[in-house]
């Protein structure tokens, strides 16, 4: 007799592609909004009177949109260089990025090859290059973390008393090591050419620090006051939590982090808190358009599918 487990896997299983990229959607999604909901739990009491302030600055909006929009534009610079792919590519790259956030990191690596396959075929070798694509961003936004750890060394010192922060510490440093041990293998690792390596690493580094920018001016236009070294401290340890894998809503979990650690007498926590839900809610509306016009695009054979 089976048991439990397996029947429901044997069933998932036995599911149509479409139908379990759906589910897994709903999963990811529903894990999201109760990480969400228990984050705003945990920081019940606390003054977020920023939360109850929608943003006037004109400034504030298209910051928040250029932030957005970044990852994407970068991805497309990237793969333009590899492939050659057209503006066209654009709804999948946005889609990429929502379901990396929204439902579990590379779940969306994973549709956007589905994506690649369709388009290009396996002469384009898509497994190979959005691999190397992933394995160059990791690196990079370790390397640029592991920067931001050295020049806040002094505070990291300070802050590393705590049980929370030291656990994070480490998982930061053991993922920062295995990714320059890839580094060091790259010879072996990379199926792309080392010219084409060095400029998506060089790519993902700009995207990286000017998303640091943004993001940071963001919350500077929601609270004047807090001095730019708080930001940065806050850049860091938004930093050593986007390298942990597989976690959706990562941004949401700064918030608590900031409570625990540095105490939120300015309302900083609230401020990141607003910006990383709005992040959250474009990413669902966005995923949803993008899928939906992934879909659109797929029911009518007829018309030319763009690059």
């Amino acid at each position: 007799m089976k048991s439990p487990i397996r029947a429901v896997r044997d069933a998932y299983a036995s599911l149509s592609a479409t139908t379990r990229e759906r589910i897994l959607a709903v999963v990811g999604l529903a894990f999201s909004a109760a990480i969400l909901v228990a984050v705003f739990w945990q920081l019940d009491g606390l003054d977020f009177t920023v939360l109850t302030r929608t943003p006037r600055n004109p400034i504030f909006w298209l910051c928040f949109v250029a932030t957005y929009v970044l990852g994407p534009v970068m991805d497309w610079l990237i793969l333009r260089r590899i492939w050659g792919i057209g503006i066209g590519a654009f709804p999948a790259l946005l889609r990429k990025q929502a379901a990396n956030e929204v439902v579990l990191g590379y779940s969306g690596d994973a549709q956007l090859y589905v994506w690649a396959r369709r388009k290009l075929g396996p002469e384009g070798r898509p497994f190979e290059t959005l691999r190397d694509v992933a394995v160059t961003s990791a690196l990079a936004g370790n390397l640029v973390t592991l920067a931001m750890m050295v020049l806040n060394a002094p505070i990291v010192q300070g802050l590393a008393k705590g049980t929370l922060f030291t656990t994070l510490l480490i998982s930061t440093g053991t993922i920062v090591l295995s990714s320059l041990a890839i580094f060091f293998l790259r010879r072996v690792v990379f199926a792309l050419p080392p010219r084409l390596i060095a400029e998506t690493l060089g790519i993902h580094t700009v995207r990286i620090l000017l998303s640091l920018v943004l993001t940071a001016l963001l919350w500077k236009l929601l609270l004047p006051v807090v001095p730019a070294a708080a930001l940065f401290l806050v850049g860091t340890l938004r930093m050593m939590l986007s390298r942990l894998p597989f976690v959706p809503a990562r941004e949401a979990l700064l918030a608590p982090l900031i409570v625990a650690l540095l105490g939120d007498s300015a309302g900083l926590a609230g401020a990141v808190l607003f910006v990383a839900t709005l992040m959250l809610a474009a990413h669902v509306v966005v995923g949803g358009v993008a899928a939906l016009a992934d879909m659109v695009t797929r029911s009518k054979p007829g018309l030319p599918e763009p690059r």
